[in-house]
């Protein structure tokens, strides 16, 4: 990996640490401020929006150092510890988001927040399948998809944050909330399988002839 290559990873991983740690930040405050609508006991949503956020931190932590070739290759066992780690706590936060997303009040976000945490556990299973099987080239890439997924629910915290500077141009509050939903779901998928397969296979395809 050249130079370049390698500070913009480096880069990239550090926007990604810091969007993490303002999300748990946020996030945790949201717990303890938030007022339970009358009725609503502790296993209401508190705990589940706790254990939600608080497996997101192993998630976190953990997804830049699986990435790291040089760890993979000196160290294997620990790449594999990390990994069991870090699927089983995607897996619970994914289970504890599906909730969350099922029962949430604003109904304009229930579809979104429900598909994607499904999305979220089924890329999980797979990639978890795919390292018994020792098919590590699927492993890698459903990693990639279900860190995709769980850095969304970061993004659509940061773009409910900036609500009224990215989406101020859409005037209905529900609407807006639908799409952020949407487009924190969508749009690192789309990244995704753009790096994966559609910039490589567009780049072979649009390759000048040398024949």
């Amino acid at each position: 990996m050249s130079a370049a290559r390698r500070w913009g990873w480096a880069l990239f991983w550090l926007i990604v640490a810091v969007a993490a740690c303002w999300f748990h930040t946020d996030s945790f405050a949201f717990i303890a401020k938030r007022e339970a609508p009358t009725g609503e006991t502790l296993w209401g949503r508190r705990i589940w929006y706790f254990a939600h956020v608080a497996l997101a931190i192993p998630v976190l932590l953990i997804a830049p150092i699986q990435f790291a070739a040089s760890l993979r290759a000196r160290w294997p066992w620990v790449h594999r510890a990390l990994g069991r780690v870090y699927l089983a706590a995607s897996l619970f936060a994914g289970l504890f988001a599906l909730h969350l997303g099922s029962t949430i009040a604003a109904q304009e976000t229930q579809v979104p927040l429900t598909l994607f945490a499904a999305v979220w556990i089924g890329f999980v299973l797979i990639a978890w399948q795919a390292a018994r099987r020792r098919r590590f080239d699927l492993h890698r890439a459903f990693v990639i998809r279900a860190t995709a997924i769980a850095l969304s629910f970061v993004w659509v915290r940061m773009m409910a944050a900036g609500d009224g500077v990215m989406l101020g141009f859409i005037e209905n509050a529900e609407v807006r909330a639908a799409t952020r939903g949407w487009l924190s779901f969508v749009l690192p998928l789309l990244a995704v399988e753009l790096w994966l397969h559609w910039w490589p296979a567009a780049k072979s395809l649009f390759a000048p002839r040398r024949d």
